[in-house]
């Protein structure tokens, strides 16, 4: 009972946050996918959405680059304050294309690919 308790608070809390918009570079793999905010350095976001996973795998069948996406969603952290991860629980899915050149500088080298 304790434990459930704990869980409905927990959704609530994520539930009253505000949502935020933000754009990035997703990556899918096998155990979710990683989202960099384009004006965040050096940050990335875990997130579990089948819906933009299945977007992200039919776009990688046109073209292997990683996918450019605009995303209204909730943030959560897990671990400690010295370390953990970030979760963007997704709401809404705005925008999903091939990333153009130059967009997203923030986002690690090895992603930077778009074409014009």
């Amino acid at each position: 009972m304790r434990l459930f308790n704990v869980l409905m608070i927990s959704s609530l809390l994520v539930a009253c946050r505000r949502p935020i918009e933000m754009s990035g570079t997703y990556l899918d793999s096998d155990r979710g996918g990683v989202f960099f905010p384009c004006d965040q350095l050096n940050t990335r976001w875990l997130v579990r959405d089948s819906t933009l996973a299945a977007r992200s795998r039919l776009q990688s069948a046109l073209d292997p680059s990683p996918l450019f996406v605009r995303l209204r969603g909730v943030r959560s952290d897990s671990g400690s304050v010295y370390g953990g991860s970030h979760f963007l629980l997704v709401r809404q899915i705005i925008e999903t294309r091939a990333p153009r050149i130059g967009e997203c500088a923030n986002v690690p080298g090895t992603l930077r690919l778009g074409r014009p």
